[in-house]
């Protein structure tokens, strides 16, 4: 048999979160090779936008300006609510993501259309269509693994493999990695429709609107913002998609509507289900092994989380394996990936399974799960993971200035108004770090006048000092250079599973 095909990162799975992550290591100097199973990028809308700090990210690797080129045909929707019918009253609102506050802007772009993008812009990445990782197998230093495609089995060793291969991960599988959370909430079978909603509707720009009425429950989303329509029906237990023929999804259609006269013409009916759920991987990391996006977190489709989370888990493992790969970082800081992300991942999913059941008539509060979206939107903070805790800073916390001054992507350090000697400390550190004076705002949240605090390239905090000596000591600290560190397990991480 032929020598595998040797790369320092191979990726499972080409939707957002693995295109994003190869985004992201290109960025960082690591080529990659990612192995997708579809013949091409999705071809249907559905995460809808992306939410700033989200945004902030892609901005940091040169992106923002190709990703605000596209616009979604929804842009200006804000409606997520619930009723009996279309037509009927609502029963309950959720507030906007504009009332999420938090800095920067949302940028408005459907999944169909940022995937295109994401590829264009991977850099050197090897991005293979029509390619599945099927077999993998931990080794020295690495993992081998085998990519099945219509020309035939390829293997591939590769120093890491990160797996997005999805919510139904067969890989996550094949590793013997469960998982915990409320299971599945819900299964849908999606319903492509035509039709003139805009009586019905009465001038609400839709983004989601679930119905449940004595004939149909489901929720219904545009396609186009206009005429073009999805609506997913929820199925009892025991159904499958072969009981919903056209005339039928026809029938479901119109009482969902609730308003007789509207004329509607049913394009497509799926031919598989899908199911709402909340799910959270027992592991996110299995030594050589990084589980991200749907494949270690699926949530339900509210709040703008699902996407995101898995961006952010891609530029959580893309920077520290540019690292680990150069030779400047110890294995060990990869296992505070699981550390670091798994909290994350349990939080969305408990806040959208909430939003969930509350945008379906469920208990709960909308107004107080608003809020707690917001706050683990943009205020989002590390127990533990790369980074130095002191007294006064016992978490990682992001840092808003990191953001606002465009330091994203790099190692920063923002001193105080009468720090001395930090850009030497600075120039001859590990890592290319920028030197800078802190803005007012961060000065106020407690960096000393004769101090700093240096910012990881995710804009996280990794240390506060005011010894511009100790800089480097905390650097080999938070890369784990030299470090025996253990593995997080769950139960450090997370402790007893939610749900």
């Amino acid at each position: 048999m032929s020598e595998p095909v040797r790369v320092p990162v191979l990726i499972a799975g080409g939707g957002v979160t693995g295109l994003s992550a190869a985004v992201f290591l290109a960025h960082f100097g690591v080529p990659s090779l990612l192995a997708e199973r579809r013949p091409a990028p999705l071809a249907e809308p559905r995460a809808r936008s992306l939410n700033p700090p989200t945004v902030e990210l892609y901005r940091a690797v040169g992106l923002e300006r190709a990703i605000r080129a596209v616009r979604s045909p929804v842009a200006d929707h804000t409606v997520v609510a619930h009723a009996g019918s279309v037509a009927g009253p609502e029963r309950v609102r959720l507030p906007d993501r504009s009332t999420a506050g938090g800095p920067g802007q949302w940028a408005p772009i459907d999944q169909d259309q940022l995937e295109p993008v994401l590829r264009d812009h991977a850099g050197g990445a090897d991005v293979r269509y029509g390619t599945e990782v099927v077999e993998v197998e931990q080794v020295a230093d690495g993992v081998l693994a085998t990519l099945r495609s219509v020309g035939g089995d390829v293997r591939v060793r590769a120093g890491h493999l990160v797996v997005a291969d999805g919510a139904r991960s067969a890989l996550r599988d094949l590793l013997g990695i469960g998982h915990s959370g409320p299971g599945t909430i819900a299964r849908k079978l999606n319903v492509h429709f035509e039709a003139d909603l805009a009586g019905p509707l009465r001038g609400r720009r839709v983004v989601a609107l679930t119905v449940a009425n004595p004939a149909v429950r489901g929720f219904l989303t545009s396609v186009d913002g206009a005429r073009r329509w999805r609506f997913a029906i929820s199925l009892e237990p025991g159904q499958v998609a072969a009981d919903f023929p056209r005339e039928r999804c026809a029938e479901l259609v119109r009482a969902a509507i609730g308003a007789d006269g509207v004329s509607i013409a049913v394009e497509r009916v799926a031919d598989t289900t899908w199911d709402i759920a909340g799910r959270v991987a027992d592991r996110m990391r299995v030594d050589r092994v990084l589980v991200a996006g749907d494949a270690a977190h699926t949530m339900p489709p509210v709040g703008s989380f699902g996407v995101a989370t898995g961006v952010q888990d891609a530029f959580n493992l893309a920077w520290k394996l540019g690292l680990v790969h150069r030779g400047v970082a110890g294995e060990e800081l990869m296992a505070t990936y699981e550390a670091e992300r798994l909290p994350v991942a349990w939080a969305t999913t408990k806040l959208c399974v909430e939003r969930y059941r509350v945008l379906n008539g469920g208990p709960g509060d909308a107004a107080g799960n608003g809020a707690r979206r917001g706050r683990l939107m943009f205020e989002c903070a590390y127990p533990d993971g790369a980074f130095v805790p002191d007294p006064d800073h016992p978490r990682s916390t992001r840092v808003a200035q990191a953001s606002t001054g465009d330091l994203l992507g790099d190692w920063a350090l923002l001193t105080g108004a009468f720090a001395r000697g930090w850009e030497d400390a600075a120039a001859r550190a590990v890592v290319p770090v920028t030197c800078r004076p802190a803005p007012g705002p961060l000065v106020a949240e407690g960096v000393p006048a004769d101090g700093a605090v240096l910012l990881r390239p995710d804009g996280f905090a990794a240390w506060w000092g005011t010894d511009p000596g100790s800089l480097h000591a905390a650097l080999d600290r938070v890369l784990c250079r030299g470090v025996d560190a253990p593995a997080a397990t769950v139960e450090d991480v997370v402790g007893a599973p939610a749900g």
